[in-house]
């Protein structure tokens, strides 16, 4: 095992996360105003704790789980703030 340096490349954007719970159907968005940019999320069902798929632009996420109606989610992300 060998110890390496790193050289810190970036270091302009502050990154936040935050966690969420409500209930959504497919096709359904979702807009996170603390964030002016979603880096990455994960959605999960509150039922079964499969995922949830979704897409992001900006600081929307919108829902792409087929047959979703009313089921209620836990959800993390994390971004820049707005």
């Amino acid at each position: 095992m060998v110890d390496r340096t790193i050289e810190l490349v970036t270091r302009q954007k502050l990154i936040r996360y935050i966690t969420f719970e409500g209930e959504v159907s497919t096709s359904d968005t979702i807009t996170l105003n603390d964030f002016s940019l979603i880096s990455n999320a994960a959605l999960f069902k509150l039922s079964d704790g499969s995922s949830v798929t979704y897409t992001k632009a900006t600081n929307v996420i919108t829902v792409t789980t087929t047959s979703l109606t009313d089921e209620k989610i836990f959800g993390v992300a994390i971004g820049v703030p707005a």
